[in-house]
């Protein structure tokens, strides 16, 4: 018995040494579809008078790859919006479409988006100075509400990115992957 259990021993450490770990899946990066009408997301966007100490708190729990998204780019998120206490008061099956820095979402939602990389997932605590503000949004978020969002990140999947090319330009004309006017494909 002490023998099998041995050679058994001997031959996992063996394809593991030969042929390396399991492979880790990649996370997805991209999103066919999206909606551009998030109307839960509308809000008081960043502007100068925003206050600067009033910052989101963020914990990335999967890695994403590529560059951070930076504004002007067209991105699509998936996410849970929750009240502190763990209660779920938005779960969207579709990703929403954003143009981060255009498109009207509540400031902390857009910061919360700063630096992301394309499969990133965050959970985020956005302070209520930087959600739905003084009034709330009743009856689901109470004034003053801080919120907690699970983001994950995708590029609209018209981006293609041929292997062993130069990367595309990511913002063309407001949109990752298109081309300027006059502009020709090769």
């Amino acid at each position: 018995m002490r023998t099998i259990l041995f050679e058994t021993s001997i031959l996992i450490a063996s394809l593991t040494i030969n042929c390396g770990p399991p492979p880790i899946l990649a996370r997805q990066t991209t999103a066919s579809n999206a909606r551009s009408d998030d109307p839960w997301l509308v809000g008081a966007r960043c502007t100068p008078d925003t206050p600067a100490d009033a910052n989101v708190r963020t914990q990335v729990l999967a890695e994403g790859t590529g560059a951070p998204v930076t504004p002007g780019m067209t991105v699509r998120t998936h996410y849970v919006a929750s009240l502190s206490d763990g209660q779920v008061v938005h779960n969207e099956d579709m990703p929403s479409e954003i143009i981060l820095g255009s498109t009207r979402t509540i400031c902390g939602f857009e910061r919360a988006l700063a630096g992301m990389r394309p499969g990133e997932q965050r959970r985020v605590e956005v302070p209520w100075q930087l959600a739905f503000g003084e009034a709330g949004r009743p009856p689901e978020i109470p004034p003053r509400t801080d919120l907690v969002f699970v983001i994950d990140l995708y590029l609209p999947a018209d981006l293609v990115v041929n292997s062993g090319a130069p990367p595309p330009n990511p913002i063309q004309n407001g949109r990752v992957g298109q081309p300027q006017p006059g502009q020709m494909g090769h």
